[in-house]
């Protein structure tokens, strides 16, 4: 009798366990399912309300610049992004490689300018130059934070992210060994 009870209380508390790893998995799950739509919803509208732009114009305005990110994003993913490959990369390129990635990087940006003109003109229709230029900038400030954004993400708990104190300390060592070296030969 005290096995069954034993046992019954001991499968008893494996499942609320499981029960709650399974509440906390979903929650992850539901927290990171991402839907771009959604998300260039959201940019556009608020780009439009720090723009203190009138109803008429926020539904133009959010019309062309979902067009304008998806010829964007068409282009990034027609050509690439416009960079090299990366920094701490150990296989060496040959010239024809790199030369090619170079050009690339010329097609790409090429192609970014000729969107952007043309959208330049499309939001010109309703916007100022003023206007324009902040959602230029709020556009730039987007992909700076998502970039780090997502080298955070990458990093997590692969020590410390570059530009963390730790690894400025490392940096610095030799420095101060110098320093306290140059003290004591004082």
């Amino acid at each position: 009798m005290k096995k069954t009870s034993l046992f019954a209380m001991m499968l008893g508390i494996i499942m609320a366990f499981s029960f709650n790893a399974n509440a906390q998995n979903d929650k992850k799950e539901n927290k990171r399912q991402f839907n771009p739509e959604k998300m260039v919803q959201m940019r556009a509208t608020k780009i439009a309300e720090d723009l203190k732009l009138d109803d008429a114009t926020t539904a133009k305005f959010i019309e062309v610049y979902k067009e304008y990110l998806k010829e964007t994003h068409e282009v990034f993913a027609k050509n690439g992004k416009p960079m090299m490959g990366k920094k701490d990369e150990k296989v060496r390129k040959t010239d024809a490689e790199v030369e090619k990635e170079i050009k690339d990087q010329f097609a790409t940006s090429r192609a970014l300018i000729d969107v952007r003109e043309k959208y330049y003109n499309k939001f010109r229709t309703f916007l100022s130059p003023q206007q324009i230029k902040v959602i230029y900038e709020k556009d730039r400030n987007n992909a700076s934070h998502m970039k780090m954004e997502k080298n955070r993400r990458n990093m997590d708990g692969k020590g410390p992210r570059k530009g963390h104190r730790d690894d400025m300390h490392k940096h610095h060592k030799g420095d101060m060994k110098d320093n306290k070296e140059v003290k004591s030969e004082k």
